[in-house]
């Protein structure tokens, strides 16, 4: 048997976490928070990066003027 414990949230909250448990037909707001915990895990880790990557990606950036937001192929990629 799994061990549990007790949690707080505001009203506001547990008001979500009801409304999302009848729309997915969860038989608990527990089973609904684990659901809800797995997809957020998955997101975190299908976006997350290294910071130290983008800050060293940023060393190599540089002023390129005003822009156009509908030629941004060109700006990336060269003439064609």
């Amino acid at each position: 048997m799994s061990k549990y414990t007790t949690i707080r949230v505001s009203f506001k909250d547990k008001e979500r976490l009801q409304r999302l448990a009848k729309l997915m037909g969860s038989k608990s707001l527990a089973d609904t928070l684990r659901y809800v915990l797995d997809i957020a895990e998955k997101e975190i880790e299908k976006y997350s990066a290294d910071l130290n990557s983008v800050l060293a990606s940023l060393k190599h950036a540089r002023d390129i003027g005003e822009t156009n937001a509908e030629d941004v192929d060109k700006y990336l990629y060269g003439e064609s």
